[in-house]
């Protein structure tokens, strides 16, 4: 379906995310998403799509085992393997929390993680379970 950014209102402030995956207009329900949790008073914004040599570079930052064929539990923190992260298919979001890492924010304890748990669903946005930030499509 194309890429294509989606303002968001902090910084950064635009989210690069395919426009439809698997029929989803996943582009559409993020910016109703940021919309939302803006009027409940949470800024969430953060990084999409990613290249495959981007997410090399990231394998290699969080010193995996082996970039290309290591388990994604050998990083830190875990980090797909080069041609399958949803980040390379523009399907998933790396949240940040009013301006900051998700993590520094809180994690799971954050104002955005609670309102993404409670909401995020209604619009087709599922959490990895092992990364507070990580929300996709399909949840991986």
């Amino acid at each position: 379906g194309g890429y294509v950014d989606v303002a968001t209102y902090g910084s950064p402030t635009k989210i690069n995310i395919c426009r439809y995956i698997a029929g989803i207009p996943v582009a559409d329900n993020l910016k109703k998403m940021l919309d939302a949790a803006k009027a409940d008073g949470v800024i969430l914004s953060g990084s999409g799509s990613r290249s495959y040599a981007t997410q090399v570079a990231l394998r290699i930052k969080n010193h995996c085992a082996d970039v290309y064929t290591a388990s994604s539990k050998t990083c830190s923190p875990e980090t797909a393997r080069p041609g399958r992260s949803n980040h390379e298919g523009g399907g998933a979001v790396d949240f940040t929390c009013n301006g900051k890492k998700m993590n520094a924010a809180g994690g799971r304890n954050s104002v955005c993680f609670k309102w993404l748990a409670a909401n995020a669903s209604r619009y087709h946005f599922k959490n990895l379970p092992s990364e507070s930030w990580h929300w996709s499509w399909n949840g991986k």
